[in-house]
């Protein structure tokens, strides 16, 4: 709870006053948070924390940037500042006593710019090992997010840290508001399986990572892009999963609410017929429903799924399935499964940014490129020059992906902005938005990328100020993924917004009805719970209307004819189809 006052003109006397507040009619069933030295929200200090010694440099207290009150105090790590050196910054906990049960460590956290480092949360146990819980790593767009992190039973005194890694020297870390709660975490808005598996329950799935799976599976993780990443995994190898054999991969349980929202994950299927693989909602009370299917092998590649979903308010998992079908030499694995507070947006193919950055991602292969595109807004933005407003909303509060110029990292060096995979076509039509104002020396390519290799589709130099629309057609005889590219100089930037592309129908075609293409699952079980409840809402309202009215009929039932005034003429409907075409 803050109270904020801001002075709108200055005056010699006057002032506001705020005293005896009070909580009254306090919910009986409200716990609050138990206080511990470990939950603090850095406006008086550091709690129970303090700078590690033996690293190489501080988390510095910030004000006018936190996630509390927007004005207050966080911690941060500039990447970008002159004065740091090394490569690890830890923040430490006072030693805790041990825990009989599961704890939760929760805390707001910031990763922004395009060589942002990463973010470790570590348990330090009595004999000084240290372990992984949590991490995070590359560009993650310029706001605040939650995380839940996991602090398993321990029965001797330990420690907890937070650790900034840098990579670069172009990004910023933060973090604010962390609480130490005596109870388990609930679902967590992402889940990279890195270092534990996020509360998730297991029936023969593995945690695994390319460099510890001595068997089939992916080489590398989709966080981190390397052996050393974490995931899920089912081999799904006849020897091991005959056929008919079922594995499921629990989340905990999450709160219902009144809003769609939308389930975003990767999965990567290895061999010619590698099983059945079925994403369900499971309601806590209810059956369970499915929002996600596949079958085929996908070849040596993540691939992007999503769904939303609707609950109404009634508690929910999630159940990743996988059933045998027999093969050899295959597999199915799952990562970065996320939960966002919003609608899928237009089923991926068009997005407008407003809600993150739809199946757009980074890659994390250093091969590729060594930097990351940005999410952010002109209102949100404090250190880097971008437009004054987006494209979508026209607004300093829309929302953008950029990739700036400086002289803190080498020149020519690049970010990749990649789509999910696309299927074969003969005319498919990419449009987009782009900024890049004349003082900047960046530059943008768009690629094909089909089977390893990239074909070049547009290249743009010069744009000398406001958003430029740009159209591209698209052919391919194979599958493809879209690739932006952003070369940098040493200042500017270059801006990208309402990105779509049209699968089917080439750039000259005037597109009014949806493309006839293999469906992704999107909206899946917003469709259905939502058709259901307008059925029965349909239903109960059409019976009280008939209970209603029944007399009034059997009164006039000598009556011949109809009333028209629901009727709408053919004609109408035509004429507005007939304007649509014109159009």
């Amino acid at each position: 709870l803050a109270f904020e006052a801001r002075a709108v003109k200055l005056q010699p006397y006057a002032w506001i006053k705020v005293r005896n507040v009070r909580f009254i009619s306090c919910h009986a069933d409200y716990s609050p948070s138990v206080p511990t030295g470990l939950s603090c929200n850095f406006e008086e200090g550091l709690c129970s924390w303090y700078q590690d010694n033996s690293d190489n440099f501080d988390w510095s207290v910030v004000t006018g940037m936190d996630h509390t009150i927007g004005i207050g105090s966080s911690l941060v790590v500039d990447m970008w500042s002159p004065s740091l050196h090394g490569a690890f910054g830890r923040l430490v906990s006072y030693p805790q006593p041990p825990t009989p049960t599961e704890r939760c460590l929760t805390f707001f956290y910031k990763l922004y710019g395009p060589n942002a480092g990463a973010l470790n949360v570590k348990l330090i146990d009595g004999l000084g090992y240290e372990i992984i819980l949590w991490t995070r790593s590359g560009a993650h767009g310029n706001e605040w997010h939650e995380a839940q992190c996991p602090v398993p039973q321990q029965l001797t005194t330990f420690q907890l840290t937070f650790e900034a890694v840098r990579s670069g020297f172009d990004g910023q870390v933060a973090i604010d508001d962390v609480a130490f709660v005596d109870r388990v975490c609930t679902i967590p808005r992402k889940c990279s399986f890195e270092g534990q598996k996020c509360g998730y329950s297991t029936v023969k799935w593995l945690h695994r990572s390319g460099h510890n799976n001595t068997t089939t599976g992916p080489k590398t993780d989709h966080t981190l892009g390397t052996e050393l990443g974490y995931y899920m995994m089912v081999n799904t190898d006849a020897d091991v999963f005959p056929t008919g054999t079922t594995a499921v991969l629990t989340s905990p349980v999450r709160p219902g609410t009144t809003k769609p929202e939308c389930i975003s994950f990767w999965y990567h299927m290895g061999g010619p017929n590698p099983g059945y693989f079925t994403v369900y909602l499971k309601l806590e009370k209810g059956e369970r429903v499915p929002i996600f299917s596949e079958s085929l092998g996908q070849g040596d590649d993540w691939r992007h799924g999503n769904s939303n979903i609707s609950n109404g308010l009634i508690d929910w998992q999630l159940e990743f399935e996988v059933v045998g079908s027999g093969s050899r030499g295959s597999h199915v694995a799952v990562d970065d499964i996320s939960v966002s507070a919003h609608p899928c947006e237009d089923q991926a193919s068009k997005c407008s940014l407003e809600n993150g950055m739809c199946s757009w991602s980074n890659i994390q292969n250093n091969l590729r490129d060594k930097l990351d595109w940005e999410l952010t807004s002109a209102e949100a933005e404090q250190h880097y020059p971008v437009p004054l407003e987006d494209h979508t909303l026209g607004t300093e509060k829309g929302h953008f992906v950029f990739f700036p110029s400086s002289n803190r990292t080498a020149a020519s060096q690049n970010a990749w902005l990649l789509n999910s995979h696309l299927p074969p076509t003969q005319a498919t039509c990419l449009r987009f938005w782009a900024y890049k104002p004349d003082s900047s020396d960046c530059q943008l390519k768009i690629w094909r990328l089909s089977g390893g290799l990239i074909f070049e589709l547009l290249v743009v130099n010069e744009l000398g100020g406001p958003w430029r629309h740009f159209e591209v057609n698209i052919t391919s005889s194979e599958e493809y993924q879209i690739v932006f590219e952003g070369i940098k100089g040493t200042s500017g930037f270059v801006a990208l917004d309402d990105i779509e592309y049209t699968v089917g129908f080439d750039c000259a075609t005037k597109v009014t009805e949806p493309t006839s293409k293999k469906p992704d699952n999107a909206g899946g079980i917003a469709a259905s719970v939502i058709v259901v409840l307008l059925l029965i809402g349909t239903l109960v309202a059409l019976l009280v209307f008939y209970l209603r009215t029944r007399p009034e009929l059997e009164a006039s039932s000598g009556a011949t004819g109809f009333s028209n005034e629901g009727y709408v003429p053919d004609s109408t409907v035509s004429a507005g189809v007939s304007e649509r075409e014109e159009e």
